[in-house]
């Protein structure tokens, strides 16, 4: 062993001293400390101590700090603070300590069931209990259509600083999300659970997307990412969420836009509240004859009760598409009133608009975008005109239809294209699409602009979606939010009548794969 394999050597055997000294110090502040961990009903109580817990807190992490200044290994605070206490009050760490029967029992009655299931899913190691007090500043930023989401301040103990975190009202669906989650790794995301005091709602609590979700971006003015490098990077994201979503045998049954966010330049996939065992989908569809979901993402074979793992794809088919359209799909009553013949103002002539998106929380963020009228019309008349030439059926009249995007390279439209196929055997699944996409994406220049003609395109289509909204705004009054509802199978609308696409009606497997070099951009 060389000098520098001994020093390495040394150095890590310092670094778990100095841990696991640390860890024991934390082990006693939690045993003389209880009611400031939220532990009062699983710790007695200690009479009143001559320190306070914020004195043994800044003795402590001025201590863990000389230490490891004292042996030349530098210290963060992220893997030699904070990741140490998260360990030490996590549910495993406690259920070691005092008995997992003991750590439920001691739990808010509202939140037992749940602390049960995450350690039947092995993901105590992961989760804490968050007391209530630790929570302030809570603000409303959004709802789905089963759920509420709140901004709020977390202040830790042993933090010096609050941390911006999310809390979401759950019902005993966490419990099938909580099991979901295990299967598909998303811990990193989901950190908890608390109650409120004052209403007694059962809240995740979860690493707060600084981001927003992907419609957010979608939406966003300037146009976004306009990048195919960043789009396609966004795309393997994606799929490759949902590749280990399918390995692990289980259908989202829910994918949009709004369901994945966007967090420190990564992108997940959330919200597993309907997922079921892709076994089970169909018959689980059959058998209830309703469907959770958000038009135009459902698949058209779910009308029929079938569910499979491509239905998931045809969702993120729909989402590839939008990536490079910016067409942001509003609540069903406007996106099915979206044939032109129906409206009065048609495709906006005096070509201005405004953009709209329909947030899931009922918000609309309106920017103004200017284009002009050869634009709007000569573009999208030609665009139809492509459309009725390649089309898979559906019309060329419709505010919202799903057509060919000009200007983008074969492959990609190619790929949205096989990933709405009407039969779902001709559509890839998840491993297909990262494994045709991965050499792409990389063959890829680090900056690939898109052609001004998609450009030109998404500020006509946006014009022409906000003439939709405003005209639909003035005739029938309050526009409702984009959401994802409850349908039965017989009351689910059809939203093929607005796809034209030039399908193949064959598998996926000879097409992406054949896409030479010099048609990457």
């Amino acid at each position: 062993m060389n000098e520098t394999e001994l020093e390495s050597l040394y150095r890590k055997q310092m670094n778990d001293h100095v841990v696991l000294q640390t860890r024991q110090i934390i082990n006693q502040l939690l045993e003389l400390y209880p009611q400031e961990f939220g532990l009062e009903n699983l710790v007695s109580v200690k009479p009143a101590l001559p320190f306070m817990i914020s004195e043994k807190l800044s003795q402590l992490y001025q201590e863990v700090c000389e230490s490891y200044i004292g042996t030349s290994i530098l210290f963060e605070h992220a893997w030699h603070w904070s990741l140490l206490w998260r360990q030490q009050l996590s549910f495993k760490a406690l259920a070691q300590t005092y008995g997992r029967e003991r750590v439920v029992a001691s739990i808010h009655p509202r939140a037992r069931k749940a602390v049960g299931q995450i350690y039947h899913a092995g993901l105590d190691q992961y989760m804490q209990w968050f007391p209530w007090p630790w929570f302030s500043n809570m603000q409303f930023i959004g709802a789905g259509g089963f759920s509420a989401v709140y901004a709020v301040n977390l202040r830790l103990p042993y933090e010096p600083q609050p941390i911006k975190m999310a809390l979401k009202i759950v019902d005993d669906k966490l419990l099938n999300e909580i099991s979901v989650q295990s299967k598909a790794f998303l811990p990193l995301l989901f950190q908890g659970l608390t109650v409120c005091e004052s209403t007694g709602d059962l809240m995740m609590v979860m690493k707060f997307s600084n981001d927003g979700n992907l419609e957010d971006h979608m939406q966003q003015l300037p146009l976004g990412d306009l990048d195919l490098k960043t789009i396609t990077g966004t795309i393997l994201r994606l799929a490759a969420n949902l590749a280990d979503l399918h390995k692990a045998g289980m259908c989202h049954r829910n994918i949009h836009p709004r369901n994945i966010i966007c967090t420190d330049s990564d992108y997940f996939l959330v919200d597993y509240r309907f997922a079921t065992p892709s076994h089970e989908s169909s018959s689980v569809t059959a058998i209830t004859r309703a469907v959770y979901g958000r038009l135009p993402y459902v698949a058209p074979e779910v009308r029929q009760g079938i569910y499979t793992e491509k239905s998931d794809i045809y969702s993120l088919g729909i989402i590839i598409w939008q990536l490079v359209s910016k067409v942001i799909f509003p609540s069903p009553d406007v996106l099915l009133d979206g044939d032109r013949s129906t409206v009065t103002n048609g495709r906006g002539g005096n070509g201005i608009g405004i953009g709209i998106g329909i947030g899931g929380g009922g918000a609309s963020s309106i920017s103004s975008i200017s284009s002009s009228s050869s634009i709007s019309s000569s573009l999208l008349a030609s665009t139809a005109a492509g459309g009725r030439m390649i089309g898979g059926g559906g019309s060329n009249d419709h505010v919202y239809r799903i057509e060919h995007v000009p200007g983008l390279p074969e492959w990609y439209t190619q790929l949205y294209t096989a990933c709405l196929e009407p039969n779902p055997d001709n559509r890839p699944d998840a491993n297909q699409i990262c494994q045709a996409l991965q050499t792409i994406h990389e063959n890829l220049g680090f900056s690939v602009p898109l052609n001004r003609w998609v450009t030109e395109y998404i500020v006509a289509r946006r014009a022409e979606v906000a003439d939709h909204v405003r005209t639909y705004a003035k005739v029938k009054g309050i526009v409702s939010a984009s959401m994802t509802r409850l349908y039965t199978l017989s009351t689910l609308p059809s939203t093929g009548h607005f796809i034209n696409l030039p399908y193949t009606h064959r598998p996926f497997f000879n097409l992406i794969i054949q896409t030479t070099p010099h048609q990457l951009s």
